[in-house]
């Protein structure tokens, strides 16, 4: 009888489960039998992180990331799930549903028109195959990167399949990135305390080399300008005080100018080099902040490894 039950309750689940869409692309589930006409329509791009069933009004958020180019194509993968690909030429239309973006974050504005088109709202999946792509235009250039920009973007109908309950609809946060922004490692570099003007901290378990911390971040907060992360000790204690220490980057010299939003102090110090290397991908930075109370002084050398996620 035990065993009876526990069948009795994994069909059940495996009912449940199927009727709420729950599925993300392709797994041993998603084939219905009847070759694929009732595959499951769903936005390629969201991370699997819904709860089957959930009846609260969520909506799966995913980041597209691109470069802050004049106009660039963001593409929004659509998915048909299924062992065999769709059975025949899938019409999928799609809209812009931005009470999405309202009920999963009000911080978050609205693309605006101005800085988006769309040349299409229709794709088809040809017969056969899994995927198609809609295509957003993104005036990324012309963004306002203290804003957070999102769209909704749903799947309002399908000649085909059954459109996913959990992935039909799903929010679409714009980042564009600048040419500085990514992941670098440190180079060299060194930080030292003081106790007062001219009074090194001795002793001090983090003074010294930044060798071997952790890599750096470099995030655009505008068009010539980065938010610098993980900035750390020796021995890779984060460094407090300064958040959003920003780098800003004259396009034309190369020069840098250094700040930050959380310490008025932290400046360029006078006659090192604050500098980027463009043939390179290096930067040269040296600054430092409380000048005139306990002085910190940091400098550091930064070499790009690849985009940041």
């Amino acid at each position: 009888m035990k065993n009876n039950l526990k069948i009795y309750s994994l069909t059940l689940a495996f009912i449940a489960c199927l009727f709420s869409s729950c599925v993300k692309e392709d797994n041993m589930f998603t084939d219905d039998g009847n070759g694929g006409v009732n595959g499951i329509v769903e936005l390629g791009d969201l991370p699997p992180t819904r709860t089957a069933g959930a009846t609260a009004v969520t909506y799966t958020t995913v980041t597209k990331s691109f470069d802050a180019a004049a106009e660039i194509d963001v593409p929004i993968v659509i998915n048909y799930t299924g062992v065999n690909g769709a059975p025949n030429d899938v019409t999928v239309q799609l809209g812009i549903f931005n009470a999405a973006v309202t009920a999963t974050n009000t911080a978050y504005t609205f693309l605006p028109t101005t800085l988006y088109t769309i040349p299409s709202n229709t794709v088809v999946i040809p017969k056969g195959q899994k995927k198609a792509t809609f295509i957003i235009k993104v005036k990324a250039a012309s963004f306002n990167f203290a804003l957070t920009y999102a769209l909704g973007i749903q799947i309002t109908s399908a000649s085909s399949g059954i459109i996913s309950g959990n992935y039909g609809t799903g929010v679409f946060i714009f980042s564009a990135k600048n040419q500085w922004d990514g992941i670098y490692s440190i180079v060299s570099g060194t930080v030292t305390r003081f106790t007062a003007v001219g009074v090194v901290e001795t002793p001090s378990t983090l003074n010294g080399s930044l060798l071997g911390n952790a890599n750096i971040t470099l995030t655009t907060n505008g068009a010539n300008s980065n938010i610098v992360g993980n900035l750390r000790w020796f021995g890779g204690g984060a460094v407090a005080g300064i958040d959003n220490t920003i780098a800003t980057i004259n396009p034309t010299t190369n020069a840098v100018t250094m700040s930050a939003l959380g310490n008025l102090t932290l400046a360029n110090r006078a006659g090192l080099p604050n500098n980027y290397d463009p043939a390179t991908k290096t930067f040269i930075l040296n600054f430092d902040w409380n000048q005139t109370t306990a002085p910190r002084q940091y400098s550091i050398v930064l070499k790009y490894v690849g985009p940041r996620p």
